[in-house]
């Protein structure tokens, strides 16, 4: 039968419509938000992981997370495919690639991102999709990393939904114990052509960790057509988990993250007269003679990851500047670049792209709400006298 041409122009227009209305992260913000779009990955795995593309790991917003606190799953778009399964799991490195391992947190069997029998209301912009919750686990490591939704709808073609966001965890542990211990992440559907999960099923992952929900037991499908030993694996990447603390994934293709402007900080401080022993604060001395020369301590912040640390202190606030708990060789998350950073009593550090490493004060000295500073001083001359010298805090 031929369509006349107005019905066939209907038909054109839904199917772009209902592409146009797939479904996205809304919460947690994920990454790139003016340049992420909400088809699913190419059918080729080209994208993977997190729809590579120009700005891909652009932080729009970042997703203060502490462990074990619940969190918001919720979409924007309307073309829900009848539901599916979904995962959420996260990955150490900041920027990640295919060599990236992704632990899973949460697993939800059917009835995601909705459990109605096709598609929501046309809406590109719609919000009428089911909210899950879901909470990192207990113990895993502190640290800037990111999180990924991915998708495996239940009708229509064989897809792969996976976006991204950027996490800072909090209130968690200092190596990788806990993460090792989570399945890795499910892959299928790119291509459909060499292993899928057949339509018209919910489909129950073969390991989705002890945090799983059921949304809509029926239609629960356990199998998949095509050769799918290795596809499934993918999530596992190259097999190592990365580093506590957040780092870029090395190694595989090469991510268009677009690059993050160099950031100067320009900070007077006094010359000391002596620094024996220990990592001082800039200009601080362990003497209290008084300084004989100034110079300028300049700060440069680069887009490029700070090395490595073994744990994160909790999060000193929203300024940069403030008192943070006490840590030794930890990094302290903080969000002015270039600022002086107060931790605990007895150190300091330099906001450098979210990461303030510690180094002790020198004796003598004090950092009081971003400022270094001399303590008072009081000096006893013996034996004509005792003459009080006091010396003001002094401030750069």
């Amino acid at each position: 039968m031929m369509l006349a041409p107005t019905t066939l122009a209907t038909v054109a227009l839904t199917l772009f419509a209902s592409v146009n209305a797939h479904m996205k992260l809304n919460t947690p913000v994920p990454y790139g938000k003016d340049t992420l779009n909400s088809s699913p990955l190419a059918d080729t795995g080209d994208d993977f992981p997190c729809k590579q593309r120009t700005g891909v790991y652009d932080i729009s917003e970042m997703n203060n997370i502490e462990v074990g606190v619940p969190q918001e799953l919720s979409f924007i778009g309307s073309a829900v495919h009848g539901g599916g399964s979904c995962q959420v799991s996260v990955t150490l490195d900041k920027e990640p690639t295919k060599n990236s391992q992704w632990k899973v947190v949460h697993s939800i069997i059917g009835g995601c991102p909705s459990n109605v029998t096709g598609n929501l209301a046309e809406d590109a912009n719609g919000n009428g999709a089911a909210v899950f919750q879901y909470s990192l686990p207990k113990g895993m490591p502190n640290g800037q990393y990111t999180l990924g939704w991915t998708w495996f709808n239940k009708v229509g073609n064989r897809e792969m939904y996976m976006n991204c966001a950027p996490i800072t965890v909090t209130g968690g542990g200092n190596d990788n114990s806990v993460m090792e211990k989570l399945p890795d992440m499910f892959v299928a559907n790119i291509p459909f052509e060499t292993c899928n999960i057949p339509e018209n099923f919910n489909y129950q992952f073969p390991n989705p960790g002890d945090s799983v929900e059921t949304r809509e037991a029926a239609d629960i499908g356990t199998s998949l057509s095509g050769n799918c030993a290795s596809m499934t694996n993918m999530g596992a990447g190259a097999g190592a988990l990365g580093s506590a603390g957040g780092a870029v994934a090395t190694g595989g293709a090469a991510s268009p993250a677009a690059s993050a402007p160099a950031a100067t900080s320009a900070v007077s401080t006094p010359v000391a007269t002596s620094n024996p022993g220990g990592i001082f604060a800039p200009g601080a001395s362990s003497a209290a003679a008084a300084p004989t020369s100034f110079t300028t301590l300049v700060v440069t912040n680069t887009a490029a990851a700070p090395a490595a640390p073994s744990s994160v202190a909790a999060p000193i606030g929203g300024t940069g500047v403030g008192t943070a708990p006490a840590a030794s060789s930890t990094c302290v998350p903080c969000s002015n670049n270039g600022a002086v950073v107060c931790i605990g009593t007895t150190q300091f550090g330099i906001c450098d792209y979210g990461c303030a490493m510690p180094q002790d004060l020198a004796t003598g000295t004090t950092c009081s709400n971003g400022t270094i500073g001399k303590r008072s001083i009081v000096r006893r001359i013996p034996p004509h006298g005792i003459i009080h010298r006091r010396h003001a805090a002094q401030k750069f």
